[in-house]
């Protein structure tokens, strides 16, 4: 995976600023077909609910995903890095997110809020961002103004949605913004298509009182075994597993590894301790 242009100095400075940056059509060509493809396995179109639309014009699937594709999360190395800056440290962990659609009929109401109180037993800090999270609001369709987009607010306007602005922008755009910024979802206003949003976040691997959805409970799920047997050993550190070389892996520790999640110890990287 790699976007279409490099995340600069300057991508990184305006996140500090504003507390959020928008990567206008990101993700590149080559690789969006297959993910809007793995994304329609997940979520309906408009043209497949419109008889029988959801009755909050809204549809939310929990991590994992029916698909291997979504469930491995869009793990590219310049956001992986951005997210490594931000929380200062090289030792982070996917907080897992979900997927989400609109559609016309959805109407929002919501009059702006942080994503602190329901991913962190701490308050928001003013002064330790690190102590947060950084999430990842992923576009694979092109969103206008009338698919309801997400609304965020700089920094500098406080709580004023006046002054919000919204996510749009062509295919593979992505949001990346702390847990601590002002946002708001938006009312459909269009009267056809959807919006798809694929969502993640990374947060420092040492806090353990923060999170969003937890995953540590669903090692035996089929989509999670394949997504960890497909991951490199650097990949699966961000899903919480044990780096090459920790005394945990063992003869037989591997072995029980090997068993389920097919293919762990394929590179050879992993080796017992005793």
């Amino acid at each position: 995976m790699a976007g279409k242009y490099k995340i600069t100095e300057e991508h990184y400075q305006q996140l500090l600023e504003d507390g959020y940056i928008i990567l206008r059509g990101y993700i590149s060509d080559e690789e969006l077909p297959a993910l809007q493809a793995a994304q329609r396995r997940v979520l309906k179109t408009w043209d497949q609910v419109k008889e029988n639309p959801p009755a909050d014009g809204s549809a939310f699937v929990p991590y994992p995903p029916p698909d291997v594709t979504m469930a491995k999360l869009y793990l590219d190395p310049q956001l992986i890095a951005l997210g490594r800056r931000y929380l200062k440290t090289p030792d982070i962990v996917a907080r897992v997110g979900y997927m989400l659609a609109r559609y016309p009929g959805f109407k929002s109401g919501d009059t702006g809020h942080i994503d602190n109180g329901n991913n962190s037993l701490l308050p928001m800090t003013e002064t330790h961002r690190e102590f947060g999270q950084i999430g990842f609001w992923i576009h694979l369709d092109e969103v206008t103004e009338e698919q309801a987009p997400l609304l965020l607010v700089k920094k500098k306007y406080g709580r004023s949605l006046e002054h919000a602005e919204p996510v749009v922008g062509p295919p593979g755009t992505i949001a990346v913004f702390g847990n601590y910024a002002w946002h708001a979802s938006s009312p459909f206003k269009g009267k056809e298509g959807q919006r798809f949003t694929w969502g993640l976040g990374l947060g420092r691997a040492d806090h353990i009182w923060e999170g969003l959805i937890h995953y540590t409970s669903i090692g035996q799920n089929e989509i999670f075994r394949q997504v960890i047997s497909s991951l490199t050993p650097e990949e699966r550190t961000l899903f919480r597993f044990p780096k090459p070389g920790h005394h945990y892996y063992t003869k037989q520790t591997l072995a029980a590894l090997e068993a389920q999640y097919p293919g762990f110890n394929a590179s050879g990287a992993y080796y017992p301790a005793d």
